[in-house]
């Protein structure tokens, strides 16, 4: 996390969804209207106009499915009203198929590596006096500010170890090892390898850590964080108490020696790295560049997080925040704290997705062309990548929908490939991921309708009906910037549904009873039941309901055997939620199985114990392949 500091700073709902690719041996199905210009397995990119599109698939059976992915490209937050609603019809039609502009080769700059900097010599300091931004308010006032007295307790090759005088007592020797062997051993090799070093504000020849327990309660006590670098800091022409002229991050006393610990270093002094070669030069007193978009810089320390592969325990509960709500988190946010987000989980899951993409596409040599880039946010992609943000957002939009439904292939080819080093359908550390969620509709039936804050995506499932056509209209303001995407999903996939209900026990253990059906003809073997906080707290390393799964045999003794036959129905015994007590609030759950080629297919519900679950304001949920 950076602090931006420059002055400025259910009870019952059902779930139903299709697996893909198509499997052979299936029984036949009305053929579609190939002259209608549409193709099982093309996504299918559509123009909108003042707001609105309208497009007839051949939906000419119950078993034929089509993809709608409805995007807002809007950089303000809204949220934006939107509408899609479909009804049956007659005669299929071509689609309007939008372009998206012209595409170039990319500019990609092989990052030639850092030079390796004389070892520090001197001693550091024993002591030394920190400004730490401690209160709300404004950024620009000193009585925000505090004097922490720091005492060296640890000194390496290239970093020293500074800790708050009133924790020192209470950090271990094991800690203030670790932290060192990992910054001189791997940390700076690594950044110095890919992304670059951060400058040497200072010119002590060391990066400093300040170890405090004011990060356990930020804010008047509101916020908690393991970890966070100010800008102010490296940028020597802030004077004190607003910077403290001084390479540097602040890390929590709460933190534990292991792999996490490694992981918030790697992610911080990225941070660092991204500003001091995006926007200082020489020795860091003149300015000659912009500082990266708050959303793309928290997306580069996320990746360099892969790139040293401690752990994903900074990234887990994020990815499956936003897949469950991908509607609710904005991808381009210019400052999280200006937008009061910079607690919000989701966003930054989502930036990660995205900029995980775009290196899985172009390579090793995105991240540092980015880093090294004088241009910021979209701009410095679009450079980079050689195709608009809107080209980049409607292909990431459509590989996270089709990643992993087929682990045997990309889910798509071309433009629309997906990932290559995340599956977005299988357990990430804790937490278990089941692709972006979606809602589905039926022709003639109630329409979908959300609100969408800018620059994020919405899937929705619509079945075919008894005619030969379903006609599909979406609507939004057009100050949303609606980007709509098609796409005809295979026939022959299996449907879950899933109706769940949670109760709390004389002993306050929370049990959930489900029903779950196959609505496809196709038997699926049920492999995972995962259960999680809706929404994250801002903590959830160490507050609020954990995540919890049962894997196939524990789903097995729920539910009488994984086995789900085509079209039958399932009912569990009662399943105890553990980590999960009367209080801990909204709950979502996935239910996941395989089919007989391997193929994935879930679905979702929400449990609110506590409450109705249908205040919640969704419609039903269709799981995700």
């Amino acid at each position: 996390m950076t602090a931006r500091s420059r002055l400025r700073t259910l009870l019952a709902v059902v779930a139903t969804l299709a697996a893909w690719p198509p499997a052979g041996g299936a029984e036949p199905r009305p053929a579609l209207d190939a002259a209608a210009g549409w193709k099982i397995g093309e996504p299918t990119p559509l123009v909108v106009r003042d707001g609105s599109v309208t497009f007839r698939p051949p939906l000419n059976d119950p078993s034929a499915e089509v993809l709608v992915v409805v995007s807002s490209l809007a950089r303000t937050p809204g949220p934006f009203p939107i509408r899609l609603e479909a009804r049956s019809d007659d005669v299929a039609a071509s689609p309007d198929r939008a372009d998206d502009g012209p595409v170039r080769a990319p500019a990609l700059a092989p990052f030639p590596g850092s030079p390796a900097s004389a070892e520090a010599s001197k001693i550091p300091v024993a002591e030394r006096t920190f400004h730490m931004l401690v209160r709300d308010g404004d950024v620009g006032s000193a009585s925000n500010y505090l004097a922490v007295k720091g005492v060296l307790q640890a000194v390496g090759r290239r970093v020293q170890v500074y800790v708050a005088a009133e924790d020192a007592a209470g950090v271990d020797r094991e800690l203030l090892a670790d932290l060192v062997t990992t910054f001189d051993d791997h940390i700076q090799p690594m950044a110095a390898r890919s992304i670059g070093l951060a400058e040497d504000v200072d010119g002590d020849g060391r990066f400093t850590i300040l170890l405090s327990s004011w990060l356990t309660r930020l804010g008047g006590g509101r916020h908690a964080v393991d970890g966070y670098v100010r800008v102010t800091d490296l940028d020597a022409t802030y004077p004190t108490p607003f910077g403290n002229r001084c390479d540097m991050m602040y890390l929590s006393t709460s933190l534990r020696p292991g792999p996490h610990l490694r992981t918030v270093m790697a992610h911080e002094y990225t941070h660092a790295v991204v500003f001091t070669r995006k926007s200082l030069h020489g020795t860091g007193t003149d300015r000659s560049g912009p500082e990266e978009e708050g959303w793309l810089d928290e997306a580069a320390a996320h990746l360099c997080e892969d790139l040293h592969g401690f752990a994903k325990s900074n990234l887990d509960y994020r990815v499956s925040a936003f897949l469950s709500q991908p509607e609710r988190y904005q991808l381009v946010v210019e400052d999280y704290y200006a937008a009061d987000l910079f607690r919000s989980h989701g966003n930054r899951g989502g930036t990660y997705l995205f900029l995980r993409w775009c290196a899985d596409r172009y390579g090793p040599d995105l991240l540092p062309t980015l880093i090294g880039s004088k241009l910021r946010g979209t701009a410095n992609l679009e450079a980079a990548t050689g195709r608009r943000f809107a080209d980049l957002y409607r292909r990431w939009s459509v590989a996270l929908y089709l990643s992993g439904l087929d682990p045997r292939g990309p889910g798509a080819t071309g433009d629309f490939a997906g990932f290559r080093s995340v599956d977005v359908r299988a357990p990430l550390d804790e937490w278990t991921l089941a692709g972006p969620r979606c809602t589905r509709v039926v022709p003639d039936a109630a329409a979908d309708s959300w609100d969408a804050v800018g620059t994020s995506s919405h899937y929705t499932l619509v079945r075919g009906g008894h005619g030969k056509a379903v006609e599909i209209r979406v609507d939004g303001p057009a100050a949303a910037q609606l980007q709509v995407t098609a796409m005809l999903m295979p026939r022959d996939a299996p449907r879950l549904s899933l109706t769940a209900r949670s109760y709390v026990g004389g002993d306050g253990d929370v049990f959930l009873r489900a029903t779950v059906r196959e609505d496809n003809g196709r038997p699926v073997r049920l492999s995972t039941l995962a259960w999680e906080p809706l929404s994250p707290p801002p903590d959830p390393h160490r507050s609020g309901p954990l995540p919890g799964r049962l894997d196939e045999s524990g789903v097995a003794a729920g539910f009488d055997g994984s086995a789900l036959d085509a079209g039958a129905v399932k009912h569990s015994r009662p399943i105890r939620l553990s980590g999960v007590n009367a209080y801990s609030g909204p709950l979502v759950l996935k239910l996941i199985g395989v089919d007989a080629e391997g193929r994935r297919v879930a679905a979702w519900a929400e449990l609110d114990h506590a409450g109705d679950s249908h205040r919640l304001g969704r419609p039903p949920l269709a799981g995700n392949p």
